[in-house]
């Protein structure tokens, strides 16, 4: 047996909760898209936007305004929203907006993890608040760091820059508390701001953070005048060849398919995305149905069903949202095996 299968088992032992889970799913998925017909997966891992308030305005940001909003329910109807959640899937990203905000997150995070008992719970944040809610790191499994730069810039009010320097200190804070592995630094990428990319890469092999990249959307499509910029594209083969040397989010394939805007099934039921009240979007946001609501249909699940009855299977969109969250559902479904195998190998 050659040494690399060997690590590939050894991984597959470390890690056999998460492979025992992968597996059934992917069969599930498996059953349904070529016995059913149905491109209507099952939900790995649930987004819950904790609310839609921000505390920047940065211009690239796809909830700033988004087009289907609700309101935040009390902290008791959120943790009811958590549970019903919690019956469908094991894992749930935190977003926003800026999850912090909400007086009540610390409380959230405790219930998702001690009394839900989610595997994993992750938190999306810009991190200028971190330092008020350490609290909050007790409860979760990881945190993903949105930057735009390593450099101070006082001058861009309400941007990323302009309070690099203290979300810059609350990383170092979180890295006294957790291995700094257990922090993803998300950064998104414009033909401006190669500098600045190329910069956190960097930050992010200094300090040992997982590094997380992918590319401003106009609007809904991609920005594809990138592709005739030589040196972005030197950028993605930049990011692919670090993979061999520091934690970078994504295989290889994946992120040639994300960055340089190759075609890619997007499958959106298995990353289900959940408004603060409890509603569920159906087949995915940027189509602005709700298919219901957590609070009174219990489960994604039922609510999946009756949005494939009420407004059909999922279209075919040709590849235009290069989300990371949107190509790593193509890969999960499609190319389980490979994309398994290399996230056990580097785990």
């Amino acid at each position: 047996m050659s040494s690399e299968r060997r690590a590939l088992l050894a991984g597959m032992v470390r890690q056999y909760p998460l492979v025992l889970k992968n597996l059934k799913l992917y069969c599930q998925n498996l059953y349904r898209r070529k016995i059913l017909r149905t491109n209507v997966v099952g939900a790995y891992s649930a987004v819950f936007y904790a609310t839609h308030k921000c505390n920047l305005d940065c211009l690239y940001c796809t909830q700033k305004n988004p087009e289907v909003t609700s309101d935040e329910v009390s902290t008791d109807d959120t943790i009811r929203i958590l549970r019903a959640i919690r019956r469908d899937v094991d894992t749930l990203l935190i977003t926003g907006g800026e999850p912090l905000l909400r007086p009540d997150i610390v409380a959230l995070a405790r219930a998702a993890r001690r009394e839900l008992k989610y595997r994993s719970v992750l938190l999306v944040t810009n991190g200028i608040l971190l330092d008020k809610k350490r609290e909050l790191l007790e409860h979760l499994t990881g945190l993903v760091v949105s930057l735009d730069s390593v450099i101070p810039d006082p001058s861009q009010s309400l941007s990323k820059p302009s309070v690099v320097s203290k979300v810059v200190e609350n990383l170092m804070m979180v890295k006294t508390v957790w291995p700094p592995r257990s922090v993803t630094i998300s950064a998104v990428v414009e033909g401006h701001n190669l500098d600045a990319m190329e910069g956190i890469l960097e930050f992010c092999r200094e300090h040992d953070f997982v590094f997380s990249v992918q590319s401003a959307q106009a609007g809904k499509y991609p920005n594809y005048a990138l592709l005739t910029n030589p040196r972005y594209r030197a950028f993605v083969e930049k990011v692919v060849a670090a993979r061999k040397t520091q934690p970078v989010n994504g295989t290889a394939k994946l992120l040639r398919t994300l960055l340089l805007y190759r075609d890619f099934t997007c499958y959106p039921t298995l990353f289900p995305r959940v408004n603060p009240n409890g509603d569920v979007f159906y087949p995915c946001e940027p189509l602005r149905k709700i298919a219901g609501n957590l609070l009174e249909d219990g489960s994604l699940r039922a609510i999946f069903a009756r949005g494939r009855r009420l407004y059909g299977d999922i279209p075919e969109c040709h590849s235009i949202c290069y989300l990371f969250g949107n190509v790593l559902s193509s890969f999960y479904v499609k190319d389980f095996w490979g994309f398994a195998g290399d996230t056990i190998r580097r785990g």
